[in-house]
C-alpha cells in the first residue's frame, strides 16, 4: 500500500510524447512545403521567362515607342508612293507621319500634294481635325522656326563690377542634335533624306561615286555628322543631285539599272541577286488586250445611297473610284482584297504586299475593332 497507482501520470507522459512527435512532424512538413514552393516558382520562371540559369534570363519584348510607330507609318507611306506616285491617300499618310515627327515642312508638302491630286481631301478629317487645319498648323510652326531673334542691337549690356579674383565659368557643351536619315525609291531614282534643321550650304559636303554616297555636315559645336554608305547597286554620279531645305538635305541618286533595291546599303562590287529585283513592269501584251468595261460608279451610288448622304460621301467615293479606274488589274485585285479582308479599314494598291497573307483589320488611332454578333 506504500505505492499507489496513478493513471493520470501515465496519461500525462503519453500525451507529452504525442505532442512532441506531432511538433516534429509539423516542422518537417513546413520544410517540405517551403521546398515545394521554391521548386514551383523556379519552374514557373523557367517556363515563362526562359531562365537558363540563376543569373541569365530573357524578359518579354518591349513595346514600340510612339516615334518608332511614326517611323514605321512613314516607311509604309513612302513605299506606297514609290509604287504609285498618284496615290493621294499615301501622301496623306506620309503627311500625318511627318506631322507627328514634327517635320512640318515635309508634312506641308505631303498634304499639299494630296490635295493637288484630289482637291476634295482638303475637308477630309483625321482624328476629327481637317487637313486644312493641319496645313495651317504646319505653316505656323515653320513661321516660328524662321522668325529672327527678337533681341535688338540697341539694348545695352550692363558692365559687371570688377572683382579681385575672377573665376572662369566652366563651359557646358551644347547638346548634339539628333540626326536621322530615311530613304525611298521609284524605278529610276533613290531618295535619301538627312534630317537636320538649318543646314548651311557652306557647312555641307556631298560626294557621289558609282558605288558610294558620303554626306558630311559641320555642326555648331565643332563636331561633324558623317554618313558614309556603300550602296546596294550602282548609280550614275553625273545624274545624281542634292538639295538643301530648311529641315533636311534631300539627296537624289539616279539608278544605273531600273531594279528595285531591297536595302539602301550593300556591296555592288560583289553582286547579290537578293539585294535587288526587277521592278514591277506592266505586261508587254497589255496594249493589245481589250480594255475592261468600266462601271458607272456615280449611277450605282445614286441608286443605292439616299440623297442626304451623297454630299458627305461624294468626295471620298470619287477618290476611290478614280484610283480603281486608273489602276492595273493587279492593283484593282489588291484594292478589293485589302478592303474586303480588313473590314474596310485598309485600302492598298500593292499586290506584293497584300497578296501573301490575309489583310488584318487596322482601325484608326484610338478605336478598337469589334466582331459583329448575330
Amino acid at each position: 500500500h506504500s505505492h499507489s497507482f496513478q493513471p493520470e501520470a501515465v496519461v500525462s507522459t503519453q500525451s507529452t510524447g504525442v505532442a512532441i512527435s506531432r511538433s516534429k512532424q509539423k516542422e518537417k512538413q513546413t520544410t517540405i512545403d517551403q521546398h515545394s514552393i521554391r521548386t514551383s516558382t523556379l519552374l514557373f520562371l523557367t517556363k515563362h521567362y526562359q531562365i537558363n540559369s540563376l543569373t541569365s534570363y530573357t524578359l518579354p519584348p518591349k513595346k514600340m515607342s510612339d516615334e518608332e510607330k511614326f517611323l514605321a507609318d512613314l516607311q509604309e507611306a513612302n513605299t506606297a508612293i514609290a509604287s504609285n506616285p498618284n496615290d493621294s491617300m499615301a501622301h496623306i499618310r506620309r503627311g500625318m507621319a511627318t506631322y507627328n515627327l514634327e517635320e512640318y515642312e515635309e508634312a506641308l508638302s505631303a498634304f499639299n500634294k494630296a490635295i493637288e491630286l484630289e482637291p476634295s481631301l482638303a475637308e477630309h478629317k483625321i482624328d476629327n481635325i481637317k487637313i486644312t487645319t493641319r496645313i495651317n498648323n504646319c505653316k505656323a510652326e515653320l513661321k516660328l522656326d524662321n522668325e529672327p531673334s527678337t533681341n535688338t542691337s540697341n539694348t545695352t549690356t550692363p558692365i559687371a563690377p570688377p572683382v579681385t579674383q575672377p573665376v572662369a565659368p566652366i563651359p557646358t557643351p551644347a547638346p548634339t542634335p539628333k540626326i536621322r536619315h530615311e530613304w525611298y525609291q521609284n524605278n529610276t531614282h533613290v531618295f535619301v533624306s538627312v534630317f537636320n534643321k538649318g543646314t548651311k550650304k557652306e557647312n555641307l559636303n556631298v560626294e557621289f561615286t558609282e558605288n558610294t554616297l558620303s554626306v558630311t555636315i559641320k555642326l555648331g559645336d565643332g563636331n561633324e555628322f558623317v554618313l558614309d554608305l556603300d550602296l546596294c547597286d550602282s548609280i550614275d554620279p553625273a545624274g545624281s543631285s542634292y538639295e538643301v531645305l530648311s529641315t533636311k538635305v534631300e539627296v537624289k541618286l539616279k539608278k544605273q539599272r531600273q531594279v528595285k533595291w531591297n536595302a539602301l546599303e550593300g556591296n555592288p562590287k560583289a553582286p547579290n541577286t537578293t539585294a535587288t529585283r526587277l521592278w514591277d513592269a506592266p505586261s508587254s501584251t497589255a496594249t493589245t488586250q481589250k480594255e475592261p468595261t468600266k462601271k458607272n460608279w456615280d449611277k450605282i451610288v445614286k441608286d443605292t445611297v439616299p440623297e442626304e448622304e451623297l454630299d458627305e460621301r461624294d468626295g471620298l467615293n470619287k477618290l476611290f473610284q478614280s484610283i480603281y479606274a486608273g489602276g492595273t488589274d493587279e492593283q484593282r485585285r489588291a484594292m478589293v482584297k485589302s478592303f474586303t479582308e480588313s473590314g474596310g479599314t485598309v485600302l492598298s494598291c500593292d499586290w506584293n504586299e497584300v497578296g501573301k497573307d490575309k489583310v488584318k483589320v487596322s482601325p484608326p488611332t484610338g478605336m478598337e475593332p469589334k466582331t459583329y454578333e448575330k
